[in-house]
């Protein structure tokens, strides 16, 4: 979330506890004093050195260039090796005396090294170009190097590696177990670096390497079946959308497993922020799907079949999604917020696969406007702007797309309107009689009662 709507929040909550008697006017006044202070000259120079370490790491890449011939082979090898256990013995000093900042440029330093390293030694013993298997060597290198350290900047530099080799890796035939193996091998160690070591770029590129990863896995299947061309399309729109919900509902159902196991939800700092992230995502990639899986229908053609949902990787993420909503569902009769959370990503599942079963545009929006208003009560209940933005942007693409393709006439407009007002007007007077009954007296009331005689 940016900074400033993390201020504009501090600055409403701040006053609510200050009414609730949970922070005190002075303490309130010195958090503001210090928002308001703080800034980010405090990262400039570490943002600076982080582009400064790639920039003297290309200029060592096009001296060594410039000079090829110039240079013999055995000082070339013997540069690398040097740079880089230079750098890891510099970063090794600054870690130990509690730099970490500078530690993790020079490890990412060494890193880039190493990925320029090995260019040149293909070049050196004129080996073939091979992108697929330099990347595996550089995510090797760089994961190691990321462990090792703790380095987020070698997390990035595997990152870029693996997704590189997502894309380069080769199309001829099904690919080996091998390849699913390794990617999987691969997700599973990014994501657990950015649980250890926290850090919001990391995290994002942790779930930037997933979509690649199952984007990869859309593929490979699809190679296999380019006769059904809307079902490949229809496929990949259950299998992102039921992806999303299942990082929606994740966190949620670990924490009422734990809880209906008599336990409590003891999670580090690093595995909530991870649970977040993946909320957020899981939310855009959400509405994305719902606004885009309306406005494709159009163009699908009547004769599509039920065999795109039967696939793999349509298949298995919608199973997933099913399970968790229907195991949150029945987890969550006690808990509203957390049966909120469910009932609303649960309601966008039919949306996403009714394609399948039939291509009525006024069944897919009516379930779409449905599934977008519970989403929007989702994002409101949770008090998540984020989610807000979402959710509202996806409402007011819909809304004004039916506006223009479905409702030509100013009557039907009217009567659009007028529907949709009165079914939002229901639902809010039905909420607000929910919450009066279920509300506690104001503290203000039993205040009152006890010093009353």
């Amino acid at each position: 979330m940016f900074d400033w709507t993390y201020r504009k929040r501090l600055k409403d909550d701040l006053e609510d506890w200050v009414a609730k008697g949970w922070v005190s006017a002075q303490s309130a006044g010195e958090i503001l004093r210090d928002q308001e202070t703080g800034d980010g000259r405090s990262r400039l120079p570490l943002a600076l050195a982080g582009i400064g370490m790639v920039c003297v790491a290309l200029a060592l890449f096009a001296f060594i260039a410039a000079n090829w011939d110039a240079i013999p082979k055995s000082l070339k090898l013997a540069g690398i090796a040097v740079l880089v256990i230079m750098s890891h013995g510099l970063a090794a000093v600054a870690a130990s005396r509690g730099s970490r900042g500078i530690a993790d440029l020079l490890t990412g330093f060494a890193t880039l090294v190493f990925v320029g390293g090995l260019s040149l030694v293909g070049q050196i013993f004129h080996l073939p170009a091979d992108w697929a298997g330099g990347s595996v060597l550089i995510c090797f290198g760089a994961l190691a190097a990321a462990w090792l350290t703790g380095s987020r900047t070698s997390l990035i530099v595997v990152v870029v590696a693996a997704i590189t080799w997502q894309v380069f890796r080769t199309q001829a035939g099904d690919p080996t177990w091998l390849a699913y193996v390794f990617s999987l091998s691969v997700l599973g160690a990014v994501f657990a670096h950015a649980i250890l070591y926290p850090a919001r770029i990391s995290r994002w590129a942790a779930i930037c390497l997933l979509w690649v990863t199952y984007g990869r896995w859309f593929i490979d299947t699809g190679d296999t079946m380019k006769e059904w061309n809307d079902a490949i399309l229809v496929m990949g729109i259950a299998g992102c959308g039921a992806l999303a919900v299942i990082m929606m509902q994740l966190d949620a159902l670990a924490d009422l497993c734990v809880k209906w196991s008599s336990g409590r939800p003891m999670r580090s700092h690093g595995q909530w922020l991870m649970a977040r992230s993946m909320q957020d995502a899981g939310m855009l990639v959400l509405c994305a799907v719902l606004v885009f899986t309306l406005i494709i229908v159009p163009e699908i053609s009547d004769d599509l079949v039920m065999g795109g949902l039967l696939e793999y990787p349509a298949l298995v993420p919608v199973t997933i999604a099913v399970g968790f909503s229907v195991a949150g569902l029945l987890l969550s009769f006690k808990t509203e917020k957390a049966l909120v959370l469910f009932a609303a990503t649960a309601f966008c599942l039919p949306v996403i696969v009714v394609p399948v079963a039939t291509l009525d545009l006024v069944i897919l929006a009516g379930l779409t406007l449905a599934a977008l208003v519970g989403l929007c009560t989702l994002a409101t209940w949770y008090n998540n702007r984020f989610w807000m933005l979402c959710t509202y942007l996806a409402l007011t693409a819909v809304a004004l797309w039916l506006l223009q393709v479905t409702i030509g006439s100013l009557l039907g407009q009217s009567l659009f309107f007028l529907i949709a007002g009165i079914v939002l007007l229901g639902v809010a007077l039905w909420l607000a009689r929910i919450f009066r009954k279920s509300g506690k007296p104001p503290a203000a009331s039993s205040d009152m009662k006890e010093v009353q005689p």
